[in-house]
């Protein structure tokens, strides 16, 4: 039963700093670790999806790697497009963090119940997404050597969203991952970040989840070309759990005090008590 969180566009910035003078970051980021703390039981694994830091370097990257520092669970990362993934490689390359290295700064997670590849679609000098040759056969060679459940990571969303600013690098970039998947069905899923705001769609069969931002979110036009709309708040950490052979998804903010406001608690009842009453008639009654 693996539990999988991803956090994404955690976007830090220069500490002492709020991200366009009015985003703080780094209190969203470290409300986020705390709130995976506090989970029970504790995952697995966490995924930080890409854009880690708002300007790739020493100092932003040093900030970052102090505010992930308390997290209890194994932490992976990967480059987003405003990250700078030999600056990454540099800097976390002696740590568990970031195992990616050069031409394409790509890395395999081997689990229990499935593997993770995670994809880097960081192209320099651009907000738009890259996926070249060697990438590609990186990940044909990681696909066809095993046949194991496999969940794909990547930061930008490689499906059409009906989202202006997203879909302007048109579909071209994604294009050879998706006909390389339709190879490889052990492939159940493909989670990303970047477009600050959560949505789901597909890759040819392949379901495409993609995460809010731990920075702040976007509000975007949808079928209409607008450009979005700043919001300052994060969304919650999002838990991906398998469960019988598949992957179940979805946010999972657990605030602090949260056992206060059981429903056990107010009810002054047992919760098994509390799920008879849920179940109404269907519940059989054993003999005595």
């Amino acid at each position: 039963m693996t539990l999988l969180v991803q956090i994404t566009d955690t976007h830090v910035v220069e500490r002492g700093k709020l991200l366009y003078g009015i985003a703080d970051t780094a209190r969203h980021l470290a409300e986020a670790v705390s709130q995976i703390n506090s989970m029970r039981p504790q995952p697995d694994l966490v995924l930080i999806t890409g854009d880690l830091v708002e300007h790739p370097g020493i100092p932003t990257y040093s900030h970052f790697r102090d505010l992930i520092a308390p997290l209890e669970a194994p932490v992976y990362l990967m480059p987003g497009n405003h990250d700078d993934p030999a600056i990454m490689s540099e800097f976390f390359g002696a740590t568990n963090l970031f195992p990616g290295v050069p031409p394409h700064y790509q890395y395999a997670i081997e689990g229990p119940d499935f593997r993770t590849l995670m994809l880097n679609s960081h192209f320099d000098q651009s907000e738009l997404p890259f996926f070249g040759p060697h990438r590609l056969q990186w990940l044909q060679y990681e696909l066809e050597s095993s046949d194991q459940p496999t969940l794909v990571a990547i930061h930008h969303p490689p499906m059409k969203t009906g989202v202006g600013f997203i879909d302007m690098a048109g579909p071209q970039w994604f294009q050879d991952i998706g006909e390389l998947l339709k190879d490889h069905p052990q492939v159940f899923k493909v989670i990303c970040g970047h477009g600050h705001f959560d949505l789901s769609g597909m890759l040819g069969a392949v379901p495409v989840q993609m995460s809010g931002a731990i920075a702040h979110q976007l509000i975007a036009g949808r079928v209409i070309d607008i450009a979005p709309s700043f919001d300052p708040l994060p969304a919650p950490p999002m838990l991906h759990h398998w469960i019988d052979g598949a992957l179940v998804s979805g946010y999972y903010p657990w605030p602090n005090g949260v056992d206060a406001e059981r429903i056990d608690k107010s009810a002054k009842l047992s919760w098994e008590d509390l799920k008879d009453r849920m179940r109404g008639s269907m519940v059989i009654k054993k003999p005595r």
